[in-house]
């Protein structure tokens, strides 16, 4: 995390035009302490500031340096929208370490609370700040087999409904070609195709009368 912090600030800088160009920013000295214990350690961030144009140059001093070189030009929206994926990796990061210190505090504190039931069923349970006791209690087999009858029930009744929503979407522009399409006639039913022959009506059978 303190690598991808580290590289946002560089990769900020370079992506403001008034400072991209200025060798203050161009350059990091690897004998920082930041970048010491920072970038040196970590070959994917030595990795990712190659990408985006830093070279290792040796002075004639001896001093060494992360350095742009002076005829590169800086791509100012490139850095920017470099910028924004690592600060999204950074709140990843972030969050991935929130929910893990959370989890770890829940688990210690069910240690302490649990409780037993008369049949010996372990009832873990958490209080939080709000005073109230969150209790999570093992699911029978009946239970889950009925959790699941209703998820298959739900699913059922939603792919039904999409089948009516479609068949009704079709029966519509149907009509809607059947009302403007001058060109269009009645074809053969598929009954009629199938059988080679047309269906009686009651008129055909018995006459007028």
């Amino acid at each position: 995390m303190k690598q991808i912090k580290l590289l946002s600030i560089v990769v900020k800088n370079l992506g403001n035009p008034e400072k991209c160009n200025n060798p203050k920013y161009r350059q990091l000295r690897i004998s920082n302490e930041k970048v010491q214990a920072k970038l040196l350690p970590c070959p994917s961030a030595m990795d990712y500031m190659e990408a985006i144009g830093f070279r290792k140059v040796t002075e004639a001093d001896g001093n060494e340096f992360l350095r742009i070189p002076v005829d590169q030009a800086i791509d100012c929206a490139l850095m920017v929208a470099s910028h924004k994926e690592l600060c999204n990796a950074l709140e990843i990061v972030g969050g991935e370490r929130n929910v893990s210190r959370n989890n770890s505090k829940m688990e210690r504190s069910s240690f302490l609370e649990e409780k037993k039931t008369p049949e010996g069923i372990i009832i873990p349970s958490s209080t939080h700040s709000t005073g109230k006791t969150y209790q999570f209690e093992k699911k029978s087999e009946k239970q889950k087999a009925r959790e699941l009858m209703e998820k298959k029930r739900k699913k059922e009744a939603e792919d039904a409904k999409a089948v009516r929503a479609k068949n009704i979407a079709m029966l519509k522009q149907d009509k809607f070609v059947r009302e403007n399409d001058e060109n269009w006639k009645s074809g053969v039913s598929a009954a009629c195709a199938k059988s080679g022959s047309g269906i009686s009506t009651f008129r055909d059978k018995y006459g007028e009368s």
